[in-house]
C-alpha cells in the first residue's frame, strides 16, 4: 500500500449535499454552462479577500505571484481546469467549505426545488451552494489547494459526486486552488478555448482579475461603474455602451450613480439616441443587466426599471443580491424593490434637470421616447406627478408643429380668469386647426393642447387636473368656459324678425328628425363660422379615441353625441325660415341629416356613406331648380 494511500482520508458528504448532488447529476438542465460562472466567482472571491489580506498582513505565501485566474482544457484527457492564486485553503477550511453547506436556508432551498425548478439552471448557486453545480458536467472532481498562511501543506480533495470524498496531503509549490473537472463523455465541449471564452464574456467578464484561457486574457473590459465618475472619459462611457448594445450607436446621455443606503450598489443606465421601438416594429426588450460583484446575475433584468423605462440600458451592481437568485424569489426580493425606487427616482430626477437646464437635448428624448415615457402615469402613482411634469405638447399657441409645451408652461401662460386646461385630440394639426371645437378658444384667444397620440387623451384623462386646474376635452358639453352668460361669444350679427321663435321651433323639428342619432339637440355657445357641431357629454373619451378602440373592439358603438346648432350662422337662419312652410318638410329632413353627417365627417367619423351620396346629389337638384327658378326659391 502507497504512502499516499495510507494517508488519504474518507468522508461522507453531508446528507443535505447528497440530495443536491443526486438533483445535479439526474436533472436535466438547460443552462449547464452556469458552472463555470460559479467557479470563477469562487476564484474571484478567494483573490479577494488574498488581496485584502495582503494589505492587512505581510506574512504570507507567494509576494511575487500575480492576483489571476487561469483557465485550460484538454480534449483529449476530457479536462478543464481552473486555478487561481487566491487564499487558499487549510484541511479544515476545506472540509468546512466544500464537505458542508454551512450558509442558512440550504435546507429550504433542497426542499423548495422543485421539479419546474429543477429545469432551471438559473437557481444553482443560490444558498451558497455554486460549486456543485460542477457535478452537472463532471464524473469527478479534484481539487487541489495551498493556503496563504505559512506552513500550512497543501491537500487535494476528490470526488464523483456519489456520497463520499476523500482528502490527501500534496505538495503544490504555490498558493491557491486548482480545480480540475473530468467532464462527462457528452460535455467535452467545455475543453474548447472558444466555447470557454463565451461563457466568460457572457457572465464574468468585468470580474476585476485577469482570467487567463489557454494563455490569453478572456476579461477585457472594465467594470467602469465601480470606477470614480471623475476618473472616466466621455469616450469610455460611449465604448462601454457599445459594448453592452451590441451596437455602435452613440447614447443620448447616461447616469453613472451610486447608493449606500437603504442598500449599496453602483449603476451606469443609457439612454439610446434613436428609438426603434415605432409601430410595425417590436416591443422593446428591458436592457439593464444585472450584477454581484462584477458576476451576471441576470441579463434584461425587468425587475430594476418598470415597463414605462423599458428603452433604458445599463448595468446595477450590488453584493447585496445574492449570486444566482431565483427568477421567483425576484419577485419577492426586498432588495431589488429598494433598488428599483431609486433607480426610478434617480432616472426621472436626470430628466427633470435635462428638462430645465437643456431644453433641446430633452425635447430630442421626448420626441424618442415620450409615447414610452407617459406610460407610467397610468401605472406608477408614487411618481404620477414628476412625470406630468415631464410630459411635452404641442398647441393652437404653438409657431409650429415641431414646438413643445409643459403643462406648467401653458398654465404659467393662461389667462386670469381661465379655470381649466383644455385639449383637443385629431390625428394631425391641420385636422385640429379646422375643427370647429377651437372656434370659441380662438375667438376667446384661449389656448388648447393638441393631442395627436390617442394615449395622451388616456394620460390626460388619467391625470384628472394639474396643479388643481381641471383638464377637460374641447369637445365635451359642458365647458367652464361657457357655463356664465357673460363669457357667451358677442356677436352683433342682425337675426331675422321672430328669429327667437321660429329658431325654436327648428330645434324641436331637428330633434325629431335626428331623434335615433343624438342624445339632444341645443343652441350652442360655442360656434362661430361653423352651422352645427357634435359635442360628447362629460366623461365620454373623444370620437378619436372611441374609433381606436374599434379597432380593438368591433361589437363597441361611437358614443351619440349632444348637437350644438349655431343660432348666428345664415344657413341655420335660412333653414329656421324654411321649417315654417310645411312643404319643405322633406327637404329639411335631408339638410338636417346632412348637417349631422358632415359634422361626423369633421369627426372622422362616416356611418353609411352609400346614402349620403345620393342625399347630396338630391339636396343639389333642389338647389339648381331655385336657381332657375322651376320651384319656389329657398334662400331667404
Amino acid at each position: 500500500m502507497t504512502e499516499k494511500m495510507k494517508q488519504e482520508e474518507s468522508f461522507e458528504f453531508q446528507a443535505e449535499i447528497k440530495k443536491l448532488l443526486n438533483i445535479l447529476s439526474h436533472s436535466l438542465y438547460t443552462h449547464k454552462e452556469v458552472f463555470l460562472r460559479e467557479l470563477i466567482s469562487n476564484a474571484s472571491d478567494a483573490l479577494t479577500k488574498m488581496k485584502f489580506c495582503s494589505l492587512t498582513n505581510t506574512d504570507y505565501e507567494g509576494k511575487d505571484i500575480p492576483f489571476e485566474i487561469n483557465i485550460d482544457g484538454d480534449e483529449e484527457k476530457k479536462t478543464l481546469t481552473i486555478s487561481d492564486t487566491g487564499i487558499g485553503m487549510t484541511k479544515d477550511e476545506i472540509i468546512q467549505n466544500v464537505g458542508t453547506i454551512a450558509k442558512s436556508g440550504s435546507l429550504e432551498f433542497i426542499a423548495n426545488l422543485s421539479e419546474q425548478a429543477k429545469k432551471d439552471s438559473n437557481i444553482i448557486g443560490q444558498f451558497g451552494v455554486g460549486f456543485y453545480s460542477v457535478f452537472m458536467v463532471a464524473d469527478e472532481v479534484r481539487i487541489r489547494t495551498k493556503s496563504h498562511k505559512k506552513g500550512e501543506p497543501a491537500y487535494e480533495w476528490h470526488s464523483d459526486g456519489t456520497g463520499k470524498y476523500f482528502l490527501n496531503p500534496i505538495e503544490k509549490e504555490n498558493r491557491g486552488t486548482e480545480i480540475i473537472v473530468h467532464l462527462k463523455d457528452e460535455e467535452k465541449e467545455y475543453t474548447d478555448k472558444s466555447r470557454i471564452q463565451s461563457i466568460i464574456k457572457k457572465y464574468s467578464n468585468f470580474v476585476s482579475f485577469p482570467i487567463m484561457v489557454c494563455g490569453e486574457r478572456a476579461n477585457q473590459i472594465t467594470a467602469i461603474w465601480k470606477e470614480p465618475k471623475k476618473e472616466i472619459k466621455e469616450e469610455q462611457y460611449n465604448e462601454f455602451y457599445k459594448f453592452i448594445s451590441n451596437t455602435e450607436d452613440t447614447p443620448l446621455f447616461h447616469l453613472h450613480t451610486s447608493a449606500e443606503a437603504p442598500i449599496q450598489f453602483y449603476s451606469i443606465l443609457y439612454c439610446p439616441s434613436t428609438n426603434y421601438e415605432t409601430y410595425g416594429f417590436k416591443k422593446l426588450e428591458h436592457g439593464v443587466h444585472l450584477y454581484s460583484n462584477k458576476i451576471l446575475i441576470q441579463s434584461d433584468c425587468k425587475m430594476l426599471l418598470p415597463e414605462y423605462m423599458r428603452f433604458i440600458h445599463g448595468v446595477v451592481d450590488s453584493a447585496d443580491i445574492p449570486l444566482n437568485i431565483s427568477r421567483e424569489t425576484f419577485q419577492d426580493n426586498r432588495i431589488i424593490h429598494k433598488m428599483k425606487s431609486v433607480l426610478v427616482k434617480q432616472v426621472l430626477t436626470l430628466l427633470q434637470d435635462m428638462a430645465r437646464n437643456e431644453k433641446e437635448k430633452y425635447e430630442t428624448f421626448w420626441r424618442q421616447f415620450g409615447r414610452i415615457l407617459k406610460e407610467g402615469v397610468h401605472f406608477d402613482f408614487e411618481n404620477r406627478d414628476t412625470l406630468a411634469q415631464l410630459m411635452r405638447f404641442n398647441s393652437s399657441m404653438c409657431k409650429s408643429p415641431d414646438e413643445l409645451l409643459s403643462l406648467k408652461e401653458y398654465i404659467d401662460r393662461m389667462k386670469p380668469d381661465q379655470k381649466e386646461v383644455y385639449y383637443i385630440t385629431a390625428v394631425n394639426r391641420e385636422t385640429m386647426e379646422k375643427s370647429p371645437y377651437l372656434e370659441i378658444f380662438r375667438k376667446k384667444d384661449i389656448e388648447v393642447l393638441y393631442l395627436t397620440d390617442p394615449n395622451d387623451e388616456f394620460l390626460l384623462s388619467g391625470l384628472h387636473e394639474f396643479e388643481k386646474k381641471p383638464i377637460r376635452s374641447a369637445d365635451q358639453a359642458n365647458l367652464d368656459l361657457l357655463k356664465d352668460s357673460d363669457k357667451k361669444i358677442v356677436d352683433t350679427t342682425e337675426e331675422p324678425q321672430d328669429y327667437e321663435e321660429i329658431f325654436k321651433h327648428l330645434l324641436k323639428t331637428i330633434k325629431v328628425t335626428l331623434a335615433d342619432r343624438t342624445i339632444d339637440v341645443k343652441e350652442s355657445n360655442r360656434l362661430v363660422d361653423s352651422p352645427c357641431c357634435l359635442v360628447n357629454p362629460d366623461g365620454v373619451p373623444s370620437v378619436h379615441v372611441q374609433k381606436l378602440i374599434q379597432m380593438v373592439d368591433s361589437n363597441y358603438k361611437i358614443s351619440k353625441k349632444i348637437m350644438e346648432i349655431n343660432r348666428k350662422h345664415r344657413m341655420i337662419q335660412n333653414l329656421a325660415r324654411m321649417n315654417e312652410t310645411p312643404s319643405y318638410q322633406p327637404l329639411i329632413e335631408k339638410i338636417v341629416n346632412q348637417l349631422f353627417e358632415n359634422a361626423l365627417m369633421q369627426d372622422g367619423v362616416v356611418y353609411d356613406p352609400t346614402s349620403m351620396a345620393p342625399r347630396l346629389n338630391e339636396l343639389l337638384e333642389e338647389l339648381t331648380k331655385a336657381t332657375l327658378g322651376e320651384g319656389k326659391r329657398i334662400i331667404v
